[in-house]
């Protein structure tokens, strides 16, 4: 991912998403007003686990860089239903436009896919405490 410097110069994209794919789909995990949502993959999980923070990928759609803006879709009408992760914050915390990466404390979940369950299940704070396990173990190196 990219680097701590990162951290300050990225802008949050925040705009509707009107895709109701999947909304029939049982296993799909329904979006809610007042909250924004980012579909993200396993490589971003790790990187807020070892920053704190959610920050852009450095490669986009495509392989396009898009290294410097955050998206995020407000929910509400928005179905997620291809079991990747999806990070959730309230539209409280974040607005299009606001500089700055999302401090892992700012998000109400980190839904993952669980295969066994076959549902979404909110692991917020799983991640958190695997982040403050990590951050102790550096603090005692």
């Amino acid at each position: 991912m990219n680097n701590y410097s990162d951290l300050y110069n990225v802008k949050n994209s925040v705009a509707p998403c009107n895709l109701s794919l999947g909304k029939d789909n049982p296993i799909s995990l329904k979006s809610k007003e007042g909250y924004a949502y980012r579909v993200t993959g396993i490589d971003q999980i790790n990187d807020i686990i070892n920053c704190g923070y959610v920050r852009p990928k450095e490669y986009g759609v495509r392989g396009q860089n898009h290294g410097d803006i955050i998206y995020w879709s407000i929910g509400g009408n928005v179905c997620y239903y291809d079991k990747r992760p999806v990070l959730e914050i309230s539209l409280s915390k974040v607005h299009d436009g606001q500089i700055g990466a999302i401090p892992l404390d700012d998000l109400s979940g980190i839904w993952i896919y669980d295969e066994i369950t076959n549902s979404y299940v909110n692991k917020i704070e799983n991640i958190k405490s695997l982040y403050v396990d990590l951050q102790d173990n550096y603090k005692h190196r």
